[in-house]
Protein backbone atom coordinates (compact mmCIF):
# COMPACT_ATOMS: atom_id res chain seq x y z
CA UNK A 1 0.00 0.00 0.00
CA UNK A 2 1.40 3.33 -1.00
CA UNK A 3 0.37 6.70 0.34
CA UNK A 4 1.55 10.25 -0.09
CA UNK A 5 1.25 12.94 2.54
CA UNK A 6 1.88 16.61 1.98
CA UNK A 7 2.63 18.16 5.35
CA UNK A 8 2.13 21.92 4.87
CA UNK A 9 2.41 24.26 7.82
CA UNK A 10 2.45 27.57 6.01
CA UNK A 11 -1.19 27.64 4.85
CA UNK A 12 -4.59 27.05 6.46
CA UNK A 13 -6.82 25.76 3.67
CA UNK A 14 -8.39 22.37 3.06
CA UNK A 15 -7.41 20.44 -0.07
CA UNK A 16 -8.93 17.33 -1.62
CA UNK A 17 -6.34 15.48 -3.70
CA UNK A 18 -3.90 12.59 -3.37
CA UNK A 19 -2.29 14.48 -0.50
CA UNK A 20 -3.53 15.08 3.02
CA UNK A 21 -3.01 18.62 4.29
CA UNK A 22 -2.65 19.58 7.93
CA UNK A 23 -3.39 23.14 9.05
CA UNK A 24 -1.95 23.14 12.55
CA UNK A 25 -1.53 25.44 15.51
CA UNK A 26 1.93 25.89 16.98
CA UNK A 27 0.51 26.87 20.38
CA UNK A 28 -0.38 23.46 21.82
CA UNK A 29 2.58 21.29 22.84
CA UNK A 30 3.18 17.62 23.61
CA UNK A 31 5.78 16.38 26.11
CA UNK A 32 6.90 12.76 26.37
CA UNK A 33 8.42 10.79 29.23
CA UNK A 34 11.94 11.86 28.19
CA UNK A 35 11.01 15.53 28.53
CA UNK A 36 11.00 16.17 24.77
CA UNK A 37 8.49 18.90 24.03
CA UNK A 38 7.02 19.23 20.53
CA UNK A 39 4.70 21.78 19.02
CA UNK A 40 1.51 20.47 17.42
CA UNK A 41 3.15 20.76 13.99
CA UNK A 42 6.18 18.79 15.10
CA UNK A 43 4.00 16.20 16.83
CA UNK A 44 1.94 15.57 13.69
CA UNK A 45 5.11 15.30 11.61
CA UNK A 46 6.67 12.75 13.96
CA UNK A 47 3.52 10.60 13.93
CA UNK A 48 3.33 10.61 10.13
CA UNK A 49 7.04 10.15 9.46
CA UNK A 50 8.01 7.67 12.18
CA UNK A 51 4.69 6.09 13.21
CA UNK A 52 2.35 6.52 16.15
CA UNK A 53 4.57 4.83 18.75
CA UNK A 54 7.76 6.80 18.15
CA UNK A 55 6.94 9.95 20.10
CA UNK A 56 6.81 8.25 23.52
CA UNK A 57 10.43 7.05 23.23
CA UNK A 58 11.78 10.06 21.34
CA UNK A 59 14.97 11.59 22.76
CA UNK A 60 16.54 15.00 22.38
CA UNK A 61 19.01 13.46 19.92
CA UNK A 62 16.04 12.35 17.82
CA UNK A 63 14.61 15.85 17.98
CA UNK A 64 17.89 17.45 16.94
CA UNK A 65 18.03 15.07 13.96
CA UNK A 66 14.87 16.62 12.44
CA UNK A 67 15.62 20.25 13.32
CA UNK A 68 17.12 20.88 9.86
CA UNK A 69 13.63 20.40 8.43
CA UNK A 70 12.53 23.61 10.22
CA UNK A 71 9.08 22.12 10.73
CA UNK A 72 7.53 25.06 12.57
CA UNK A 73 8.27 27.71 9.97
CA UNK A 74 8.68 25.89 6.67
CA UNK A 75 6.79 23.59 4.31
CA UNK A 76 7.59 19.94 4.88
CA UNK A 77 6.49 17.19 2.49
CA UNK A 78 6.35 13.49 3.37
CA UNK A 79 5.86 10.32 1.37
CA UNK A 80 5.40 6.92 3.02
CA UNK A 81 5.38 3.42 1.53
CA UNK A 82 4.87 0.09 3.31
CA UNK A 83 6.64 -3.13 2.43
CA UNK A 84 4.36 -6.17 2.02
CA UNK A 85 6.99 -8.91 2.05
CA UNK A 86 7.32 -9.60 -1.66
CA UNK A 87 11.04 -10.00 -2.48
CA UNK A 88 13.14 -13.17 -2.53
CA UNK A 89 14.10 -15.80 0.01
CA UNK A 90 17.67 -16.84 0.78
CA UNK A 91 17.71 -19.21 -2.22
CA UNK A 92 16.76 -16.48 -4.66
CA UNK A 93 13.19 -17.79 -5.06
CA UNK A 94 10.38 -15.25 -5.20
CA UNK A 95 8.42 -15.19 -1.95
CA UNK A 96 4.64 -15.17 -2.00
CA UNK A 97 3.14 -11.85 -0.91
CA UNK A 98 1.77 -11.72 2.62
CA UNK A 99 -0.64 -8.85 2.50
CA UNK A 100 -1.46 -9.13 6.19
CA UNK A 101 2.16 -8.54 7.17
CA UNK A 102 3.80 -5.19 6.74
CA UNK A 103 7.37 -5.57 7.91
CA UNK A 104 8.81 -2.14 7.10
CA UNK A 105 7.75 1.48 6.67
CA UNK A 106 9.88 3.69 4.43
CA UNK A 107 9.39 7.47 4.64
CA UNK A 108 11.02 10.46 2.99
CA UNK A 109 10.67 14.11 4.00
CA UNK A 110 12.07 17.33 2.64
CA UNK A 111 12.12 21.06 3.24
CA UNK A 112 13.69 23.43 0.71
CA UNK A 113 15.06 26.92 1.06
CA UNK A 114 18.46 27.87 -0.43
CA UNK A 115 19.09 24.10 -0.36
CA UNK A 116 16.90 21.11 0.43
CA UNK A 117 17.18 19.01 3.56
CA UNK A 118 16.12 15.42 2.82
CA UNK A 119 15.63 12.73 5.48
CA UNK A 120 14.84 9.11 4.73
CA UNK A 121 13.64 6.82 7.51
CA UNK A 122 13.17 3.04 7.48
CA UNK A 123 11.18 1.78 10.44
CA UNK A 124 11.11 -1.97 11.11
CA UNK A 125 7.55 -2.87 12.13
CA UNK A 126 8.61 -6.45 12.91
CA UNK A 127 11.94 -7.79 14.11
CA UNK A 128 14.00 -8.89 11.09
CA UNK A 129 15.29 -12.46 11.06
CA UNK A 130 18.36 -11.72 8.95
CA UNK A 131 20.71 -9.19 10.61
CA UNK A 132 23.27 -8.51 7.91
CA UNK A 133 24.30 -5.57 5.72
CA UNK A 134 21.37 -3.57 4.36
CA UNK A 135 21.40 -0.55 2.06
CA UNK A 136 19.85 2.88 2.23
CA UNK A 137 20.38 5.51 -0.42
CA UNK A 138 18.99 7.80 -3.10
CA UNK A 139 19.02 8.57 -6.80
CA UNK A 140 18.88 12.16 -8.03
CA UNK A 141 17.07 13.47 -11.09
CA UNK A 142 17.81 17.07 -12.14
CA UNK A 143 19.49 17.76 -8.80
CA UNK A 144 22.70 16.87 -6.98
CA UNK A 145 24.26 16.95 -3.54
CA UNK A 146 24.76 20.43 -2.12
CA UNK A 147 27.65 18.99 -0.12
CA UNK A 148 28.97 15.55 0.86
CA UNK A 149 27.58 15.77 4.39
CA UNK A 150 25.69 12.45 4.50
CA UNK A 151 24.70 11.15 7.93
CA UNK A 152 23.37 7.62 8.34
CA UNK A 153 22.44 5.99 11.63
CA UNK A 154 20.82 2.84 12.95
CA UNK A 155 18.80 3.21 16.15
CA UNK A 156 17.45 0.32 18.21
CA UNK A 157 17.04 -0.99 21.73
CA UNK A 158 20.85 -1.37 21.69
CA UNK A 159 21.38 2.37 21.16
CA UNK A 160 22.51 4.32 18.10
CA UNK A 161 25.34 3.55 15.69
CA UNK A 162 26.52 5.73 12.80
CA UNK A 163 27.73 4.33 9.48
CA UNK A 164 29.89 5.86 6.75
CA UNK A 165 30.17 2.99 4.24
CA UNK A 166 29.19 5.48 1.54
CA UNK A 167 29.37 5.28 -2.24
CA UNK A 168 28.99 8.44 -4.32
CA UNK A 169 27.78 8.55 -7.92
CA UNK A 170 26.99 11.40 -10.29
CA UNK A 171 23.31 10.50 -9.95
CA UNK A 172 23.05 9.34 -6.34
CA UNK A 173 24.41 7.87 -3.13
CA UNK A 174 24.26 4.71 -1.06
CA UNK A 175 25.31 3.56 2.41
CA UNK A 176 25.71 0.04 3.78
CA UNK A 177 24.53 -0.47 7.36
CA UNK A 178 24.78 -3.47 9.69
CA UNK A 179 21.60 -4.40 11.54
CA UNK A 180 22.25 -4.95 15.26
CA UNK A 181 22.06 -8.50 16.59
CA UNK A 182 19.44 -9.17 19.25
CA UNK A 183 17.99 -5.65 19.09
CA UNK A 184 14.36 -4.59 18.75
CA UNK A 185 12.71 -1.35 17.58
CA UNK A 186 15.16 -0.93 14.70
CA UNK A 187 15.13 2.14 12.48
CA UNK A 188 17.59 3.31 9.84
CA UNK A 189 17.83 7.00 8.98
CA UNK A 190 19.76 8.98 6.42
CA UNK A 191 20.06 12.75 6.07
CA UNK A 192 21.65 14.71 3.22
CA UNK A 193 21.39 18.07 1.49
CA UNK A 194 20.66 18.64 -2.20
CA UNK A 195 20.14 21.55 -4.54
CA UNK A 196 16.54 22.71 -5.11
CA UNK A 197 14.74 21.38 -8.19
CA UNK A 198 14.36 17.91 -9.59
CA UNK A 199 13.39 14.74 -7.74
CA UNK A 200 14.94 12.46 -5.14
CA UNK A 201 14.20 8.72 -5.29
CA UNK A 202 15.04 6.87 -2.06
CA UNK A 203 15.36 3.14 -1.41
CA UNK A 204 16.02 0.74 1.44
CA UNK A 205 17.10 -2.78 0.52
CA UNK A 206 17.17 -5.54 3.12
CA UNK A 207 19.54 -8.45 2.65
CA UNK A 208 17.60 -11.74 2.63
CA UNK A 209 20.71 -13.76 3.46
CA UNK A 210 23.88 -13.09 5.44
CA UNK A 211 26.42 -11.21 3.35
CA UNK A 212 29.64 -9.33 4.04
CA UNK A 213 30.30 -5.62 3.63
CA UNK A 214 32.09 -6.07 0.30
CA UNK A 215 29.07 -7.85 -1.22
CA UNK A 216 26.73 -5.13 0.04
CA UNK A 217 28.82 -2.55 -1.81
CA UNK A 218 28.40 -4.31 -5.17
CA UNK A 219 25.91 -1.86 -6.64
CA UNK A 220 25.50 1.23 -8.77
CA UNK A 221 22.64 3.72 -8.89
CA UNK A 222 20.34 4.00 -11.87
CA UNK A 223 16.84 4.03 -13.37
CA UNK A 224 15.06 0.71 -12.99
CA UNK A 225 17.05 -0.38 -9.96
CA UNK A 226 15.53 -1.85 -6.80
CA UNK A 227 13.37 0.85 -5.28
CA UNK A 228 14.20 2.80 -8.45
CA UNK A 229 17.70 3.32 -7.05
CA UNK A 230 20.01 0.30 -6.64
CA UNK A 231 21.41 -1.81 -9.50
CA UNK A 232 23.29 -4.83 -8.13
CA UNK A 233 26.06 -6.85 -9.72
CA UNK A 234 28.33 -9.76 -8.85
CA UNK A 235 27.62 -11.62 -5.61
CA UNK A 236 24.98 -9.04 -4.61
CA UNK A 237 22.51 -10.16 -7.29
CA UNK A 238 19.43 -11.77 -5.76
CA UNK A 239 20.53 -10.97 -2.22
CA UNK A 240 18.12 -8.10 -1.51
CA UNK A 241 14.36 -7.99 -1.07
CA UNK A 242 13.34 -5.49 -3.77
CA UNK A 243 11.24 -3.29 -1.51
CA UNK A 244 9.54 -0.44 -3.35
CA UNK A 245 11.06 3.01 -2.98
CA UNK A 246 9.76 6.50 -2.29
CA UNK A 247 10.30 9.73 -4.19
CA UNK A 248 9.81 13.40 -3.56
CA UNK A 249 9.94 16.51 -5.77
CA UNK A 250 12.19 19.33 -4.64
Amino acid sequence: MRGKILFIISICVAMFSSFNVFALSSQHTHTNRNGVELTEKEFMFVNQFYGDDFFETMTMDDYQWIQDLDINSGKVEIEVVYDTDFGFNANGIKRSPSLATKSKQLSIAKNCNSMCTVITNLNWLTNPTIRSYDLIGARFWNTSLANESITTKVSSSNGTEFFSNNKYFASGIGTSVKLPSGATNISVQQKFFVKPGGTVFASYQHSVTNINLQTSLSYTVGVGGYGNVFLFYGDAKGKFDQMNGVDIDL
